[in-house]
C-alpha cells in the first residue's frame, strides 16, 4: 500500500468550515466541565425529542 502524496481533499474541504476557536475554548475546560456541558447538551436533545413528539401528536 502506498502513502498518500498530500493532504486529503475531503478533510481539507471540511477544515475550511471548522471554528477552531471553539475547539481551543473547549480544551481550556477541565474534564469535569466538559462532561457537564455534554450532559447538558444531552438533556437539551432529550427535551427537543419530547417536544417534537408532543407536537406530532396534535
Amino acid at each position: 500500500m502506498t502513502e498518500p502524496s498530500g493532504p486529503d481533499p475531503v478533510v481539507e474541504a471540511y477544515k475550511k468550515h471548522l471554528d477552531r476557536s471553539l475547539i481551543r475554548q473547549n480544551l481550556q475546560r477541565s474534564i469535569q466541565e466538559r462532561l457537564e456541558a455534554l450532559m447538558e447538551l444531552q438533556r437539551l436533545a432529550e427535551e427537543l425529542q419530547r417536544s417534537g413528539r408532543r407536537i406530532g401528536t396534535r
